[in-house]
């Protein structure tokens, strides 16, 4: 079979149905999609096979945490047809031009295992450089709402060799407002912009001979002795960012030794003098979790959520938060914790 049969397959559109719809369920345009699922997907099959499908409008929702965040939520119809697109396709085609350290939206790969990778290049670079490690620390202003359509387009047919394939990743790509600009939510926008930054991360690997070198998504660190280099190093990534219309985010782009250390994915990391790796939770995100206790155990007094909700939020902050070393930060919010249900009598 060819690309376009097997994406568009009757049993692959339904298992893909399935998978998309899954954690939604609650949802009454998802139940009744899923009630009808089998003419559901007979309707979609038919307008793939006669090329009358379309995609839908998005639906705009705020995320506040950990920023704020507007997300374009596909209808459950496109993200049928996406997901058997990136499971049957395009998402062995695109990855598998990926490096090793590069960590986001990939099967067996995530922030753990991100952050797990971060604490192996401190350990080699302290074998390697010893104390005398710096790290230059990487992020892009505004990457999804800032990706040219040209851009991403680029990318997607440097990578995907099926023409019916790259096509329909050209049509999600147009289906968001103007030129430039992908759709924070969609599985194929995300695959679309580790896709854009490929060449970077094989530039930075192949071209510059960065040894250290780890990217999850916009926010990546290279690592090396030679201070000299990595400010030659940033003046090559800032031209290839400019050449693609992505700007760093100066604020946040910096050099810094390996034993000051600096932020990544939620925890400070930082080298001791003996050559220990500390991982900490920012104090800002420690205050954050003292008001939203307080705030929740509030809430739960009113009765507006109940105590397996409150005991659940906490119970998922001190998940996050038992990575690293962070024994007794996570003893102290436990006692602030029981402290503020007493005060609060719930």
């Amino acid at each position: 079979m060819t690309i376009q049969e097997t994406v568009c397959n009757f049993n692959n559109l339904y298992k893909a149905m399935w998978q998309c719809s899954k954690n939604i369920k609650w949802k009454n345009s998802v139940i009744k999609y899923l009630h009808n699922g089998l003419l559901n997907t007979y309707k979609l099959e038919h307008e793939l096979s006669t090329g009358a499908y379309h995609i839908g409008g998005y639906t705009k929702i705020m995320i506040h945490e950990p920023k704020e965040r507007k997300v374009l939520a596909a209808r459950l119809k496109d993200r049928n047809f996406q997901r058997s697109l990136c499971s049957n396709y395009l998402y062995h085609e695109i990855t598998r031009h990926f490096i090793y350290d590069n960590l986001a939206c990939q099967k067996h790969k995530g922030t753990s295992m991100a952050r797990e990778r971060m604490k192996v290049h401190f350990i080699k670079s302290y074998r390697e450089y010893g104390l005398g490690g710096y790290a230059y620390v990487f992020d892009l202003h505004n990457f999804f709402g800032g990706t040219s359509h040209t851009v991403a387009k680029q990318a997607v047919k440097k990578h995907v060799t099926d023409t019916w394939a790259a096509k329909c990743v050209y049509d999600i790509i147009d289906s968001f407002d103007g030129d430039c600009g992908i759709g924070l939510g969609s599985e194929i926008s995300q695959l679309v912009e580790l896709c854009v930054l490929d060449d970077l991360d094989h530039m930075i690997k192949e071209d510059l001979h960065i040894k250290h070198y780890l990217r999850y998504m916009d926010d990546f660190v290279i690592m090396h002795n030679d201070k000299a280099y990595l400010k030659y190093c940033y003046a090559k990534i800032n031209d290839w960012m400019a050449s693609h219309s992505f700007q760093l985010n100066t604020k946040k782009t910096h050099m810094v030794p390996l034993t000051k250390g600096f932020k990544w994915l939620g925890f400070y990391y930082h080298m001791t003098s003996t050559g220990k790796i500390i991982i900490n939770l920012p104090k800002k995100n420690i205050r954050h979790e003292r008001r939203k206790l307080k705030k929740l155990c509030y809430l739960c007094k009113n009765g507006t959520i109940s105590k397996d909700q409150l005991q659940a939020c906490f119970e998922s902050w001190k998940a996050h938060a038992m990575y690293g070393n962070n024994h007794y930060a996570v003893i102290k919010m436990t006692n602030f914790y029981n402290d503020t249900r007493r005060s609060n009598n719930v």
